[in-house]
């Protein structure tokens, strides 16, 4: 079975159908006591399938339930706070060079909304060192009693830098397109994720459909090439219409379900929302930071 035999079926759907403002937390006094937030890594295999967009409006939902965290883990390169109206001066960029401890890189997005940025135009950020991810690590162990969900908007591809992140998580959601080469990188996450990771189930969303056929049709390409090359397939948790409101709520700063919930793209972003919310809820939280901890503490030893 080879790479380019999975990239025809994604083709040819027939085929594979027939092989089947910056701020610190609020201090909690039981902050020790509380479990650690449940983490979420929204994913893709390529850039450019909406997976930001998908973040901040989640982003918003969640934390209207609870404290929630985005981190923006596009390092260097990151546009997250955008979506939020932020201009944020301080990120992981500050972080990393021990400039700042991670409070300060905290910003608040309003309610009970931060983010911390992943700074723009350090192009070394995107391929950090593992003692450098050790100090992210360090510092989401530092926030991960204080928050009730955190959200990593990871970046495109299959780094190893992405990859740790991903794998450290509860729950990951890979956002893709019906376009066939957003599908075949996605395909590509998934099978790297599951390598890494073996035990989890990621969850797949299309982005950017027609309609709900035309989702489906996404969705068990996506399934028919996983089963028959990976012997597993991700769970199909909905799908997002194309919408002019989408492009318009980035060019405002805006989450979707913010500026228009009532949109179609809103109201799918909301539903999307709730069964995500409702999977964190039932996570047995290992702790985002702590986890990252392990992936990369040999790596850290041996460098």
């Amino acid at each position: 079975m080879t790479w380019e035999s999975a990239r025809s079926l994604l083709r040819f759907p027939g085929r594979a159908m027939a092989a089947s403002n910056r701020r610190g937390p609020r201090p909690l006094d039981d902050a020790d006591e509380r479990p650690p937030a449940a983490s979420l890594c929204i994913a893709s295999g390529k850039g450019g399938t909406g997976k930001s967009v998908v973040s901040a409006s989640l982003g918003r939902r969640f934390s209207e339930a609870g404290r929630t965290l985005i981190l923006d883990a596009d390092m260097g390169i990151g546009n997250a706070h955008i979506m939020h109206g932020l201009s944020p001066d301080r990120s992981f960029v500050e972080l990393v060079r021990g400039e700042i401890g991670i409070r300060e890189a905290l910003a608040s997005c309003g309610g009970d909304l931060d983010l911390i940025a992943a700074g723009s135009g350090v192009s070394r950020m995107a391929g950090l060192t593992p003692p450098e991810m050790g100090l992210i690590a360090k510092g989401l162990v530092e926030l991960e009693h204080e928050y009730d969900q955190v959200i990593v908007d990871s970046a495109a591809g299959i780094s190893d830098q992405t990859l740790h992140l991903a794998a450290a998580c509860d729950e990951v959601l890979v956002v893709t397109t019906p376009d066939l080469t957003a599908m075949t990188d996605a395909y590509a996450f998934l099978k790297v994720l599951w390598r890494a990771r073996p035990d989890i189930a990621p969850r797949l969303v299309v982005n950017r459909a027609d309609d709900m056929e035309h989702a489906r049709g996404v969705a068990q390409r996506m399934d028919g090439v996983c089963r028959k090359f990976l012997g597993r397939t991700p769970r199909w948790t909905g799908w997002i219409p194309d919408d002019r409101a989408v492009p318009e709520c980035v060019n405002a700063r805006s989450p979707v379900v913010s500026r228009h919930p009532e949109s179609p793209a809103g109201r799918a972003l909301s539903a999307l929302a709730d069964v995500m919310l409702g999977e964190l809820r039932r996570a047995r939280p290992g702790g985002l930071g702590r986890t990252l901890s392990r992936h990369i503490g040999p790596l850290a030893a041996s460098s």
